[in-house]
């Protein structure tokens, strides 16, 4: 009997390893499809010259993709006059097993 027991907590304890790793991989899958995603922006902002109508379109995007929020500053270098963006996008690291939630940013520079 004291075996029985002793397997079935064993099982137990596995298997919630098992759906607690399986929860770290998918937040992990999301945030790197934030990366790709947040790349892509970069990429298309860089080949648009930092059209206005480049940077609303990828705005809108991302709140359809559900992130929160993505911001395009755009800037001028005080030394060689060049244009380039700041592209932050922030989006939500959740671990649903957990009930954790976290607001990360990812921060890149388009040129």
């Amino acid at each position: 009997m004291k075996g029985a027991i002793e397997t079935m907590i064993g099982i137990l304890v596995l298997t919630f390893m098992a759906v607690l790793g399986t929860s770290y991989i998918t937040a992990s899958l999301n945030t790197q499809r934030a990366q790709n995603y947040h790349a892509s922006v970069v990429q298309e902002l860089e080949n648009s010259d930092f059209a206005d109508s480049v940077i609303a379109e990828e705005q809108a995007k991302a709140l359809e993709n559900h992130y929160n929020e993505l911001k395009i500053e755009k800037k001028t270098s005080d030394s060689t006059g060049e244009s380039y963006a700041k592209v932050t996008l922030d989006y939500n690291y959740s671990i649903p097993v957990l009930n954790m939630v976290m607001d990360h940013e990812i921060v890149g520079y388009a040129r």
